[in-house]
């Protein structure tokens, strides 16, 4: 499928947020996709065009804009930018991250003169914030990938009206057993009939990530990106694709 990928600048206010944009000439619903903690990487923007290749519009948006625009910082695997990367994740302001998000997802809808709201996917710091934007934007649904820090937002996770969907490998450094737990139990608090809850045993974090040699995990990724498109195409009424595997 030919996708056309450009570069765009969102209004936030008064300024503008850069993002990468790609989509299929016909798509059949919008994502916004929430970088990790590097910044709009390669690895990040091909996830988009893996996404805009399966029928969707997806904007990544450039979410440390207030602190440095357009941060490329690999993949974690030199340990300065790492560390740079870990800098900019405790200087990020989530709660006005949040609403520059908000921004995001209103402006996906307009461009696409849609009348679905997207739908959020997020890696890691993304993945928490997937869930900050969800409570503050109506969404048609939310996707966190191995999400950082989420035993710490059950209120968050309560407030969300759309239907969620979160993964996390058995294996992960940032998310230990008791925190996917905690996420696990906050899910089926909710009650919410279209909530769906992985693990992948022996993943890693990042295991997603293509780019991340050393925690990539090809069957974890393709069991993970199987489930969030079948996720996806619930989310904007298409009810036809099998389910795969069973959730945990």
């Amino acid at each position: 499928m030919e996708l056309l990928s450009t570069n765009v600048s969102i209004p936030i206010g008064a300024d503008r947020m850069d993002a990468y944009f790609t989509r299929p000439a016909q798509a059949n619903g919008s994502i916004v996709l929430i970088q990790e903690i590097f910044g709009v990487t390669p690895a990040m923007r091909a996830i988009a065009d893996e996404l805009a290749g399966a029928g969707y519009a997806v904007v990544v948006p450039d979410i440390y804009w207030r602190l440095a625009r357009n941060l490329n910082l690999g993949n974690g695997e030199d340990a300065n930018e790492r560390q740079t990367a870990v800098d900019y994740s405790l200087r990020y302001d989530e709660v006005t991250g949040a609403l520059d998000l908000a921004a995001c997802v209103d402006w996906l809808q307009a461009e696409q003169a849609a009348d679905q709201r997207p739908i959020v996917f997020g890696f890691c710091l993304g993945g928490r914030m997937a869930v900050r934007m969800a409570a503050a934007t109506p969404l048609s649904g939310m996707i966190s990938m191995y999400g950082v820090g989420l035993n710490k937002l059950g209120n968050l996770i309560q407030r969300i009206q759309c239907p969620l969907q979160f993964h996390f490998g058995t294996n992960d450094n940032h998310n230990p057993v008791e925190v996917i737990e905690a996420v696990s139990d906050a899910v089926i608090k909710r009650g919410h009939e279209g909530d769906e809850f992985y693990t992948y045993e022996g993943a890693e974090h990042a295991f997603y990530n293509r780019f991340r040699a050393d925690r990539f995990s090809p069957v974890a990724h393709e069991l993970a990106k199987a489930r969030a498109l079948r996720f996806a195409a619930k989310c904007f009424g298409d009810f036809s694709q099998p389910a795969v595997g069973a959730p945990t």
